[in-house]
C-alpha cells in the first residue's frame, strides 16, 4: 500500500510539473529576468505578417506592428504603444520610434539586443545589435528573412530607399552588423515583407502570483501530505 502512495505521488509530481514546463515554453517573455519593478525596458520583434511597403505614411506601418501585437494576449495586456522601426521620407525610425536614452530593448526571448534606442556604443542605431533580432510575436524565428525598414544604420533616411519610395530598404534578420536594418532594396509594388515593431517604455509588474512551477510543487507537497495522513489514520 505504501509504495501505491508514493508511485501516485510521484506521478502526481512529474504530471504537475510537466504542466507547468510545456506552460513555461508555449509563451514568450514580456517582462526579462533580471528587472525589478520601477525598472523600464521596451520589448522587440519581427511581425509574422508581411506588407508592401507602397505607402510614404508612417501612421501605416505603426498600426500594421500595433495589430500584431494585439492579436498576442500576453502582449495586449500590457496595454504598450507600439512602433515600427521604420523610415519614410517625412519621418525617421529614430525619431518615429524615441531613444529613451538608458532604457534598454529586448526581443520576446528575453535576449538584450541593445541598451536603448540611440547611436552611442551599444545603442540600437549604433552600427551593431548585441542579439539578433529574430523572433516574431508568438516566439518563432525569422532567421536570413528580409523587413521593410527605409532605414539606414544611424536609425535615419537611407537615401532614397524610405518606406513608400520605388525601392525602400530591407534589414535582413539574423545579421548583428548594419545589415540587420540595410541590408539592401527591394521595389516595393513586387514583395511583401514583415516590419520590426518595438514597444514604448515598459516597467515590470508588481507580481503576487507564484510561478507555474512554484505553483505545480506546492499542489504535489499537499498531495504528499493528504496521502501520509491518511496512512497515519489507518487503524492498527
Amino acid at each position: 500500500m505504501r509504495l501505491s502512495i508514493v508511485k501516485n505521488v510521484g506521478l502526481l509530481v512529474l504530471a504537475v510539473v510537466g504542466i507547468a514546463s510545456r506552460s513555461h515554453a508555449a509563451t514568450i517573455i514580456t517582462v526579462p529576468l533580471g528587472l525589478n519593478p520601477g525598472d523600464t525596458y521596451r520589448l522587440v520583434f519581427v511581425t509574422s505578417a508581411s506588407t508592401d511597403a507602397t505607402s510614404g505614411d508612417i501612421d501605416y506601418y505603426n498600426a500594421f506592428v500595433t495589430t500584431a501585437a494585439d492579436d498576442v494576449p500576453e502582449l495586449a495586456a500590457l496595454a504598450a504603444t507600439w512602433f515600427d522601426i521604420g523610415t519614410t521620407e517625412a519621418v525617421s525610425a529614430i525619431n518615429n520610434i524615441g531613444i529613451d536614452s538608458g532604457v534598454p530593448i529586448y526581443d520576446l526571448e528575453g535576449n538584450l539586443i541593445a541598451n536603448d534606442a540611440g547611436t552611442e556604443a551599444g545603442g540600437m542605431f549604433s552600427g551593431s545589435i548585441q542579439n539578433p533580432l529574430i523572433f516574431n510575436e508568438v516566439g518563432a524565428a525569422f532567421i536570413g528573412h528580409g523587413v521593410w525598414t527605409g532605414t539606414a544604420a544611424n536609425g535615419q533616411s537611407a537615401d532614397g530607399g524610405e518606406l513608400g519610395s520605388g525601392s525602400p530598404v530591407i534589414g535582413c534578420t539574423g545579421s548583428l552588423g548594419p545589415s540587420w536594418i540595410y541590408c539592401r532594396s527591394e521595389i516595393a509594388t513586387q514583395g511583401e515583407f514583415p516590419l520590426y515593431a518595438i514597444s514604448g517604455v515598459l516597467t515590470p509588474p508588481v507580481s503576487t502570483s507564484p510561478e507555474p512551477a512554484t505553483t505545480g510543487m506546492v499542489i504535489a507537497a499537499g498531495a504528499l501530505m493528504f496521502f501520509a495522513g491518511r496512512r497515519n489514520r489507518r487503524p492498527l
